[in-house]
């Protein structure tokens, strides 16, 4: 039996869809006291691929009468380019870890995680580290005149990158995620679902200024008078560890792009990061270091050597 709460944005119907680098993160670990400093025994990490998106193959990208409020945790702030009325992208369904320690015990080790956290949109650890960049930003795109306006272009640029050496361990809120000392589960899954146009940038390189044009099968799109519409873009292409800020360009009626920021900001990947789980807490071994609690108390485990 899995923990009750869920964390979902449901599905965003197609007409409805800042970085201070923490070195460490916080918590106590039970053994050795919080802030104790030993070598954990676990298992060396692996670099693993992020996965990689693809862009939809339907050939027209659905319109919606007006420019309705997009189904997302926080309503995004709206930029004019050309004629057309543009959201500030942001990501979707990202569900990025948080870091912890490098030297914590390996220990059950108490996260700063409270139950309000555990509602859709409310985990937002700083720095982010591996969001999903295959679920894609959404942006949404209003025609509120009366004569119909073409999106010629849009872009994805690595406005900036620093390389970050190191170990990197974390810890997420999803699939094995913190285990809860009062309810004796690990919290859920996360769920979510996009039906808006899948588009895709796959960059070639991890430096800053590298950029790459959106594609797909739908692109580029004319809107028509006082329609809208909402489209997902998937980066590929980030491999390198290190914190990243992205720039998207977008271009009306083949005018000069106009640079957007994305509103979650910059971003660390670690595609070799070391990952605690619930799950893992789930062992004898460690549940017998795990205080009985009538309060929620959660907390990650290492990863076996």
């Amino acid at each position: 039996m899995r923990h009750a709460r869920r964390l979902s944005f449901g599905s965003i119907g197609a007409a409805a869809l800042t970085l201070v680098m923490v070195l460490s993160g916080c918590g106590a670990a039970v053994a050795g006291g919080q802030g104790a400093v030993e070598n954990v025994a676990t298992a060396a990490p692996t670099s693993t691929p992020f996965p990689t998106a693809t862009e939809d193959t339907a050939a027209s990208v659905v319109q919606s009468p007006g420019c309705p409020p997009l189904s997302t945790p926080t309503q995004p702030a709206y930029v004019a380019v050309g004629a057309l009325s543009v959201s500030i992208p942001q990501r979707l369904d990202s569900y990025p870890s948080a870091l912890m320690p490098n030297n914590a015990p390996s220990a059950p080790y108490q996260v700063p995680l409270t139950a309000s956290e555990l509602q859709v949109g409310a985990f937002h650890p700083n720095p982010p580290v591996n969001p999903q960049l295959a679920s894609g930003y959404v942006i949404q795109i209003c025609d509120r005149t009366g004569a119909a306006h073409a999106l010629t272009g849009m872009s994805v640029r690595i406005a900036s990158f620093t390389p970050r050496g190191g170990a990197v361990t974390a810890w997420h809120i999803c699939q094995d995620g913190p285990y809860d000392a009062a309810t004796r589960q690990t919290t859920p899954g996360c769920g979510g679902g996009f039906a808006g146009a899948r588009l895709t940038a796959t960059l070639s390189s991890d430096s800053a200024g590298a950029s790459a044009s959106v594609t797909g099968a739908a692109w580029p799109v004319t809107i028509g008078p006082n329609q809208s519409i909402v489209i997902a873009v998937a980066v590929n292409g980030l491999s390198a560890q290190g914190v990243y800020t992205l720039s998207f360009g977008v271009s009306v009626d083949g005018a000069a792009p106009v640079a957007l920021a994305p509103s979650d900001g910059s971003f660390l990947m670690a595609p070799s990061a070391t990952v605690w789980t619930g799950t893992a807490c789930e062992t004898s071994a460690m549940l017998a270091q795990i205080p009985a609690s009538s309060q929620d108390a959660y907390y990650v485990c290492p990863p076996a050597a």
